[in-house]
């Protein structure tokens, strides 16, 4: 009988430990989840005022200093949104 009992408190905490680490995995998803779409949402905010910036008359360069972006990939996000990259 004691072995058993040391069989079921393995098997206990086994289980538990088991769980736990179930709920952190989909605690982890979740958050991945809630950053990518803060991450898409800065996206789109920095798109929206590099843009503006550039109807605004900022210069290329000046938009690359203040963002760290590459020339080219300022140039794609100002022809996606219609505007004329030079």
């Amino acid at each position: 009988m004691c072995e058993a009992r040391g069989v079921a408190k393995d098997l206990v905490r086994a289980t538990a430990a088991y769980r736990s680490a179930q709920a952190a995995v989909e605690s982890s998803k979740a958050q991945v989840r809630e950053s990518q779409a803060a991450l898409k949402k800065a996206r789109e905010d920095l798109t929206e005022s590099i843009v503006a910036e550039a109807k605004r008359g900022a210069r290329m360069r000046d938009l690359v200093a203040a963002t760290g972006l590459s020339r080219e990939w300022i140039r794609t996000l100002l022809r996606a949104a219609g505007v004329a990259a030079d």
